[in-house]
């Protein structure tokens, strides 16, 4: 027997404020041979397959069994299994289903607001990628189960916190995505080994193509993979490291600008308060005087 649970939410003018909210949240477990879209969906949410429909919400739904078809005007026809993530965009036209065969169990969540605007624009979510394969996460599961609950409850403020864990489930499909690539693979073990090369080596002028020479790997192929796994360059990564190590030092020691370049191995005591600032906003004589004020006054 279908088993389903569902429910369209209310909401407030302080809820549009905070910048997110839901509209809706649901589990559904369509058992094989049933036809879909079940026929008690509300009308302003039904759709029938030959029609397809547009909503004015996102919905990102999760497909934990089973598998089916989706469409949509902006990707054309896809095949869709579980693990995979489908994200709903407004006003784009779409339908999907189940194959009759399996039948599958969706979670989803319905939601608007100017941070998933703000998203969009930086092409964290786009219509083009609705659908996402990331496998099944039993954390991602018990974030839209956590929402249910919430919802089912309807404690006072309930809005924030469910908003709250739709983010963390929007971080966990944008990382998943990011790094799924990578897991189990010898890829992935490499850039690690990388990273604590470069890590061991902060007061070490170490190179970068020795480094990829450590690890294996050509050094074009080293800094491509480097920085589809970590957002940043392998040289900007022992950058940043080096910089978070002086930061220490120039709390913790006495040593002067200069010895401290010199200790990281920056090319010269200008560089290093350059690099300083553009990272930090601020010099490093200016973010030692800041802290010692600090100390001073606890």
């Amino acid at each position: 027997m279908n088993k389903r649970y569902y429910k369209y939410l209310t909401t407030s003018q302080e809820d549009i404020k905070w910048g997110i909210y839901l509209t809706g949240v649901g589990h559904i477990k369509v058992d094989k041979g049933t036809n879909y879209p079940l026929t008690d969906d509300p009308s302003h949410h039904y759709f029938h397959w030959s029609t397809g429909r547009r909503l004015c919400e996102y919905q990102i739904l999760y497909i934990t069994k089973g598998q089916g078809v989706f469409e949509s005007e902006a990707t054309g026809q896809k095949k869709v299994k579980a693990g995979d993530i489908i994200i709903l965009f407004p006003n784009i036209w779409h339908r999907f289903k189940p194959d009759k065969k399996t039948g599958w169990d969706e979670y989803w969540v319905e939601f608007k607001g100017i941070l998933i605007e703000h998203f969009r624009l930086r092409d964290f979510l786009r219509p083009e990628q609705a659908i996402i394969s990331i496998g099944i996460h039993d954390d991602l599961a018990n974030n839209y189960i956590n929402i249910i609950n919430l919802v089912k409850n309807e404690t006072p403020g309930f809005q924030y916190v469910i908003s709250g864990i739709l983010i963390q489930i929007l971080g966990q499909i944008i990382a998943i995505k990011k790094y799924h690539p990578f897991e189990g693979r010898e890829i992935e073990i490499k850039i690690k080994q990388a990273k604590l090369i470069i890590l061991e080596n902060i007061e070490t002028p170490v190179q970068q193509e020795e480094i990829s020479r450590r690890i294996g790997m050509g050094y074009s192929l080293y800094r491509k993979r480097f920085k589809e796994y970590t957002g940043i360059s392998p040289a900007q990564y022992q950058i940043q490291l080096r910089i978070k190590k002086a930061m220490a030092l120039l709390i913790t020691s006495k040593l002067s600008l200069k010895e401290i370049a010199y200790r990281l191995s920056f090319d010269s005591l200008d560089y290093f308060c350059r690099v300083f600032k553009q990272k930090t906003g601020i010099t490093p004589s200016t973010y030692r005087e800041i802290n010692q004020k600090q100390k001073r006054c606890s």
